[in-house]
C-alpha cells in the first residue's frame, strides 16, 4: 500500500493537498486532504489552522494520517513563525474515531457548541459616535457586498444562497453598527416565532476589544425581543476566546454539541 498525489487539482485544492491510499493492485482504499487557513479574528492565539479530512479502511487511515501530518509540518515551515494547530471533525457519538485521534496524540476539547443567548433589559448603550441601522439588501449588490464584509472577516459559511434562505425567513435582522457613519460590524439573525438563531456577528479589526460588539448584540437581541422573540441560540466554536468572551457576556447556556474537534497544536 502506498500513498500517491492526483495529477491536477481536485476541488480547486493543490494536488500535493490531496492524498489517495492505493493498495498493490492500484485500487484506491482511502482519501484525505488538508486546507490551510489563517484566522487570526477567530483565534488570535493561533492564527494558522489546518482542517483536514480521511477516510479509508483501517490500514489506509494510519498511512493518510501519517502523509497529512507531515504536510501539515510542511506548510507550517512557510510561516514558522505563527502558531499553528492541524484538526478536523467527527461526531459527538463517533468513539472509534476519537479513539484514534487520542491514541495518535490529539486532544478532543474543541467542539462546536449551540448556546442560547440570555436576552438582556433595554436596548442598551450604543457608543458616542455610533450609529445602527438595518444593512440594506434589497438588490444583488447590496447581498454580495455583505457576503463579501463577511468573508473579510472570516465568516465563510454564508453564500448568496444560504442568506436569500434567511431573507426568506418571518424573522430576519441585519444589523449594522456604523462608527462616524463608516460601517465597523455587522450582525445577522433569522427564525420564526418566538425562536431566532444568531447567524454571524463579526467587527472589523480596528474596533475589537472596545465593547462594540457587546454594544451591537445587546441592541440586536433588544430589537428581536421588540418583535416578540423569546428565545435566540446561536453556534460557537468553543476554542475561540472572542466568541466564548462574547456569549459569556450574554449569559449563555449550552444546549448541546454538534461537531467534535480533535486537533494538535504544532507550535
Amino acid at each position: 500500500m502506498k500513498i500517491v498525489h492526483p495529477q491536477e487539482p481536485v476541488n480547486n485544492m493543490n494536488p500535493e493537498d490531496v492524498f489517495y491510499a492505493v493498495d498493490d493492485l492500484g485500487t484506491q482504499t482511502g482519501y484525505g486532504f488538508i486546507l490551510y487557513q489563517q484566522q487570526p479574528g477567530l483565534y488570535p492565539d493561533c492564527p494558522v489552522n489546518m482542517y483536514f479530512s480521511l477516510a479509508g479502511d483501517p490500514a489506509s487511515r494510519y498511512l493518510l494520517f501519517g502523509a497529512l501530518v507531515a504536510r501539515a509540518r510542511v506548510l507550517q515551515a512557510t510561516n514558522p513563525q505563527l502558531r499553528a494547530r492541524l484538526y478536523t471533525s467527527i461526531a459527538p457519538t463517533d468513539t472509534q474515531m476519537k479513539d484514534f485521534y487520542l491514541h495518535n496524540g490529539f486532544d478532543c476539547d474543541e467542539a462546536d457548541q449551540v448556546l442560547q443567548l440570555a436576552i438582556p433589559l433595554g436596548d442598551g448603550r450604543i457608543p458616542m459616535s455610533c450609529t445602527v441601522a438595518a444593512t440594506p439588501l434589497h438588490t444583488w449588490e447590496e447581498q454580495n457586498s455583505l457576503i463579501y464584509r463577511l468573508q473579510m472577516n472570516e465568516i465563510s459559511f454564508v453564500d448568496l444562497d444560504y442568506l436569500n434562505s434567511l431573507m426568506r425567513m418571518p424573522r430576519f435582522l441585519a444589523l449594522g453598527l456604523y462608527r462616524n457613519a463608516v460601517l465597523i460590524g455587522e450582525t445577522i439573525v433569522a427564525g420564526q416565532g418566538q425562536d431566532c438563531e444568531l447567524i454571524a456577528i463579526y467587527m472589523e479589526p480596528g474596533s475589537r476589544h472596545q465593547g462594540m460588539g457587546r454594544a451591537l448584540l445587546h441592541r440586536t437581541l433588544a430589537v428581536m425581543a421588540a418583535e416578540g422573540v423569546t428565545r435566540i441560540t446561536t453556534r460557537i466554536m468553543t476554542r475561540s476566546l472572542p466568541q466564548s468572551h462574547l456569549m459569556a457576556d450574554f449569559g449563555a447556556v449550552v444546549l448541546g454539541t454538534n461537531m467534535l474537534f480533535p486537533g494538535m497544536y504544532l507550535t
